[in-house]
């Protein structure tokens, strides 16, 4: 399988506002009103707000593609990029969506091996993520990854106040 993880460039916002866009929709479709999406998309994924995150140095946010198609993306933090303070230890995955005819294959393994490569790379000792709990599919490939729930915590979209499970992960040292 040829695939790349490619850091996401600045000229690249409007690619990765698109895609944040379609894999959060397709993800969450029925889930929310057009209003929370239309106010969730205006605030987190604007031309601003991504801009913002690709100038975090503490921040990097990744394309994944196959034979040249975009497929998804992916974003860490570390340190004080990350969304709750956690910790100097530990890595966030913050974010990671696949267009949905592309959720399956081994796609999101691959991703997850880059993130546990990036974290020993950076010398984090754990990686945390949250979970919407309704996704079944998520929670249960975290868990096949060895992540524990070990919280929750809030996510807002538009109006609408979910419950996201918080897991962890702890990496051990070879």
């Amino acid at each position: 399988m040829t695939y790349q993880i490619d850091l996401v460039r600045r000229a690249e916002v409007q690619m990765l506002r698109d895609i944040c866009i379609t894999t959060f929709r397709e993800t969450f479709e029925g889930s929310y009103s057009d209003e929370d999406f239309r106010d969730f998309f205006e605030s987190a994924y604007s031309i601003e707000a991504l801009e913002q995150e690709l100038n975090n140095p503490q921040s990097e946010t990744y394309f994944y593609r196959e034979h040249g198609e975009l497929l998804g993306f992916f974003k860490i933090n570390v340190d004080a990029g990350q969304t709750e303070a956690k910790g100097t230890e530990y890595l966030e995955l913050q974010r990671i969506y696949f267009v949905k005819d592309a959720q399956s294959g081994g796609k999101g393994t691959r991703v997850f091996n880059f993130v546990l490569q990036r974290a020993q790379e950076l010398a984090k000792t754990k990686i945390w993520l949250g979970v919407w709990k309704h996704n079944k599919q998520a929670l249960q490939f975290y868990k096949k990854h060895g992540f524990v729930k070990t919280g929750e915590h809030q996510f807002i979209t538009g109006n609408t106040i979910d419950l996201d499970a918080v897991m962890e992960k702890e990496l051990t040292t070879n």
